[in-house]
């Protein structure tokens, strides 16, 4: 059942599909970063560049969502993006240092 979701299903049976979506993903999160780490003031900013991320996320796992489904990798990935965006006063630090596990926890979902 997880493997079966059109138009995803599809989209990942191209040659450009993954790659592109995977740019993509990237550019949102250049985006977020960027505006992580200016003043309050582009907030609102920041809350587009998290939701383009989220969105190029949620289509990358539907192209594949059994692969998913099944990495820890991933689910640490997961479970460290709730731990950063749900609202409480850390600080930058912390912030910035949260965002790094996640992405080192994403290039760990290519090998686990």
């Amino acid at each position: 059942m997880l493997n079966w979701m059109p138009p995803f299903s599809s989209l990942a049976e191209t040659t450009w599909g993954f790659p592109i979506l995977s740019a993509l993903h990237v550019l949102g999160l250049a985006w977020f970063g960027g505006t992580v780490l200016l003043p309050g003031e582009l907030a609102r900013l920041k809350r587009w560049g998290l939701a383009f991320m989220a969105a190029t996320g949620a289509a990358l796992f539907l192209m594949q969502p059994a692969r998913y489904a099944h990495s820890a990798a991933f689910w640490i990935k997961v479970l460290l993006i709730v731990a950063v965006v749900v609202p409480r006063r850390i600080g930058l630090w912390a912030t910035v240092g949260l965002w790094f596990a996640v992405i080192c926890a994403a290039r760990a979902i290519a090998y686990f």
